[in-house]
């Protein structure tokens, strides 16, 4: 009995051990699986965060040397001296002014003009990324960016602009660190502000000396002292073009589901271990199917994660500009779909706006959307035509598109100064035009849709605004909202509602959203709901006084 009795404890103690070190092992691996995924979110948010970055640097760098090429254009000497003052009032480190044979002309660097025995520096000749600017030149481009990096001439770190000179060749302006951020830190501020990583996580710029510029988690924290993430983040540090960014996803969302994961796995071995001879087929195939349910939801959620931080989400987008407002929202069911709208400057004075919905739901459409949305956006900021843009975009999309999946698109390409519209719809929903009080659609003959066919040569149409007219962009899952009977929400009632009456900035979208539920009642969503309005306010009154706030 003694022995029995021991042989019985040591059985016990053997599948307690055993189920103890499966546990064990079970927690490991789930943490350091935790981990790579929350470190592969990382790296992909980077992706976009440098992108960001760099465009809105670019951006403000772009103006700048404009606004030097005014000041030369006006007269103002050229002198080694003069450049140097003129660069300092400029913010930047240096000026440069080269011909059409790319040789430097005038510079506030003496070593970079011509001297006893020495020529002139020659951009044309120079070599490296300094040749590049040569486009300037040639026609190839108006404006042109470099990275932050050594200079070909002298190895200091710099990154250098050029704009091209109506009467021949360009002019260019270099920063180090400490212009480059003066320069763009203002821009920076809102950038990342709402943007999120992972459902908790989130992105944070900084200064050289730390001081905080966009916080995604307190945004009143600018110019405050930042300290290194501690040990409850996962995080990476990156410095983009002289910003020391941070990339943040906290330990707690990714421990939660794997103290989950290991509680179900503790149970499932547990009944194995008891019932082992006749479930153990069944206990093994539900946690597979059940593991994948799991990661199946996590790509899903973090495809829409990557989706929703895609999109412009901080309004009014730019401040300070009166001549037009512009607003969007999307409402996503609940699978992730392919609707992205976007907007920004492609010019000093035009801005191109778009609302677009991609064939097909889950993680293709969203990665074909991703890759729409950038490819549009590259083209477009080239200063190319619309039509252009859409011809290139589309033969971009046809390349390798085995899925065949294709995008209808709506964009149009405002002049600030007129109000002067030119557009190109691409198999889209026609757009409505708010003018006078009244309501219509915006129809034209569109163009094939994005992604479907290649050769095709896109149409752009034409349109004046007057100050007040306001165009309404959006999906067909507005119109295509079916209620208990099948009766779909319909292009009458959303003409009905818009005409109603004004609406203030973005009321029209919140209002449109509230009938479309209204309309379902308790029908689930079917669709992405996607809208975009855009109103044309014309150059301020003389008085100084703003327009009014409406639609219409």
């Amino acid at each position: 009995m003694t022995e029995r009795r021991s042989l019985n404890i040591k059985l016990v103690l053997s599948v307690v051990a055993a189920f103890a070190l499966s546990m064990a092992f079970t927690w490991f691996l789930h943490g350091w699986l935790s981990e790579r995924d929350a470190y592969a979110l990382i790296d992909r948010a980077f992706e976009n965060v440098e992108d960001e970055i760099k465009d809105c640097v670019d951006e403000r760098l772009v103006r700048q040397c404009m606004a030097v090429r005014e000041r030369l254009e006006e007269g103002y000497p050229q002198d080694v001296a003069s450049l140097q003052a003129l660069a300092r009032e400029m913010r930047v480190t240096e000026i440069s002014v080269a011909d059409s044979k790319g040789d430097v002309v005038g510079s506030s660097e003496p070593d970079y003009l011509a001297g006893p025995g020495k020529p002139a520096f020659n951009f044309a000749t120079a070599g490296g990324k300094a040749e590049d600017m040569m486009c300037l030149v040639t026609g190839d481009e108006t404006e042109y960016c470099q990275p932050f990096r050594g200079n070909t001439a002298n190895g200091a770190w710099r990154k250098f602009v050029g704009v091209w000179r109506p009467e021949g060749g360009f002019v260019e302006i270099g920063c180090d660190g400490a212009a480059l951020r003066g320069l763009s830190r203002a821009s920076i501020v809102d950038l990342f502000r709402n943007w999120r990583v992972g459902g908790k996580g989130g992105i944070v710029v900084t200064t050289a000396p730390g001081l905080v510029l966009s916080d995604y988690v307190e945004p009143n924290r600018e110019g405050s002292q930042w300290i290194d993430p501690d040990d409850t983040f996962y995080w990476k540090r990156k410095e983009i073009e002289s910003f020391p960014t941070y990339v943040m996803v906290p330990k707690d969302s990714a421990a939660v589901q794997r103290d989950v994961l290991v509680g179900a796995t503790a149970a499932l071995n547990g009944a194995a271990l008891v019932f082992v001879a006749l479930l153990v087929g069944i206990v093994i195939s539900a946690f597979v199917r059940r593991q994948m349910r799991l990661q199946a939801a996590k790509e899903l959620e973090m495809a829409k994660d990557i989706q929703l931080a895609a999109l412009p989400n901080v309004f009014p987008p730019f401040p300070d500009e009166t001549r037009f407002d512009i607003w969007a929202s999307m409402e996503t069911a609940k699978e992730v779909g392919g609707d992205f709208y976007d907007f920004y400057f492609t010019g000093q004075d035009r801005v191109l706006f778009l609302v677009a919905d991609v064939s097909g739901k889950g993680v293709p459409a969203a990665m074909f959307m991703m890759r729409a949305k950038t490819l549009i956006k590259s083209i477009a900021q080239t200063g190319k035509p619309l039509a252009q843009v859409f011809d290139e975009a589309n033969e971009a999309l046809c390349e390798g598109n085995s899925s065949n999946t294709f995008v209808t698109v709506w964009a149009g390409e405002i002049d600030t100064r007129t109000g002067h519209v030119t557009y190109v719809n691409a198999g889209h929903n026609f757009p409505v035009l708010l003018r006078g009080g009244k309501a219509e659609f915006l129809k034209s003959r569109p163009s094939l849709v994005l992604g479907a066919m290649p050769g095709i040569c896109y149409r752009a149409g034409e349109l004046q605004l007057a100050p007040g007219d306001a165009i309404y962009l959006y999906t067909d899952g507005i119109v295509e909202q079916p209620d208990a009977s099948g009766e779909l929400y319909g292009d009458a009632r959303l003409l009905n509602l818009l005409s109603a009456r004004d609406y203030p900035r973005n009321a029209a979208l919140a209002a449109v959203v509230e009938d479309v539920r209204r309309h379902a009642a308790d029908v689930e969503q079917a669709d992405d709901c996607t809208q975009l309005v855009i109103r044309y306010h014309g150059e301020p009154p003389a008085d100084g006084g703003t327009p009014e706030p409406s639609l219409k």
